[in-house]
């Protein structure tokens, strides 16, 4: 009898796993393909280039982003400049400006994209800048699971008043590091990572030390690193952007776009376009392990 009942056991679980292989096919809205706007533009630093693409369908990892052509992307201020970017010949999707793009502290900018009987804008003020005081290797012992060697520092200093936004960007041997944890460590208000907490000091050591590794580096290594300062709104919507990125696991989330600024203006219309603009200034800093 005991062995009957070990009998059913077995078959009713072999029923019950292969059970869980059928394939069930849910027909799944697409989405519908939407302008993706790509533009941070710094103030003083040459020539600028708006990124504009149309995304991929939610369920299709194989098609890339395409290059939206033939946009009209102009670029004015309520000072009254006005720069027109144009579509590169090389590239479709990406548009220059013709040079630099000028501008001072408290002066907002509106970035106009006509494509396809649609007008799209943003607009973005001219914050003030938080500049690198220096960069350089140091040797440290070994410390809260790193070894011992040479590693970077970055030292900069808050300005007075809060409300100051960063973004730190670097490279190791010309390449950009694109980790999730770098991302979400390299981008401070003041000097530390919530308003409020910190105002007019250095950027506090975990902030300091994001373009480090947990390993040191070696004679030859070039570290540039570039400190934007953003506004609010870019703040948020790369934090937002890291949330979308860490939201895996069990109890993630539905996947949903990141919230930009980037409006129709016709407020009665269902074309809606993605992504984030904003003007920025730049401090750039380079050092090398010797």
């Amino acid at each position: 009898m005991k062995n009957l009942q070990i009998a059913i056991l077995l078959l009713f679980s072999m029923f019950l796993f292969s059970s869980c292989e059928d394939v069930i096919d849910l027909d799944l809205d697409a989405g519908t393909s939407q302008l993706a706007v790509d533009a941070l533009v710094k103030v003083n630093d040459g020539v600028q280039k708006v990124r504009l693409t149309m995304t991929s369908e939610y369920f299709d990892n194989a098609s890339p982003a395409r290059g939206a052509t033939g946009a009209t992307v102009v670029l004015t201020s309520n000072l009254g400049q006005t720069y027109t970017f144009i579509e590169s010949t090389s590239n479709a999707g990406d548009y220059f400006s013709a040079d630099s793009i000028k501008a001072i502290t408290g002066e907002a900018f509106t970035l106009n994209i006509s494509y396809r009987g649609n007008e799209f804008y943003a607009i973005s003020p001219v914050v003030r800048g938080t500049i690198i005081d220096t960069l350089f290797v140091e040797e440290r012992p070994a410390q809260f699971g790193n070894e011992a060697g040479k590693y970077f520092q970055l030292i900069a200093r808050d300005s007075v008043g809060f409300g100051d936004y960063c973004w730190i960007r670097y490279k190791l041997n010309g390449q950009t590091d694109l980790r999730i944890s770098s991302l979400q460590s390299a981008l401070p208000v003041d000097a530390a990572f919530a308003l409020g907490n910190a105002d007019g000091l250095e950027f506090i050591f975990p902030i300091r030390n994001t373009i480090n590794g947990d390993k040191p580096y070696l004679v030859g290594d070039t570290m540039d690193v570039e400190l934007l300062s953003i506004d609010a709104e870019q703040w948020r919507f790369l934090n937002e952007m890291v949330t979308q990125l860490n939201n895996v696991g069990l109890f993630a989330e539905p996947i949903a776009n990141v919230r930009g600024n980037v409006m129709n203006r016709d407020s009665k219309s269902k074309v809606k376009a993605v992504g984030c603009f904003g003007m920025a200034r730049s401090s750039r800093a380079r050092a090398v392990v010797e």
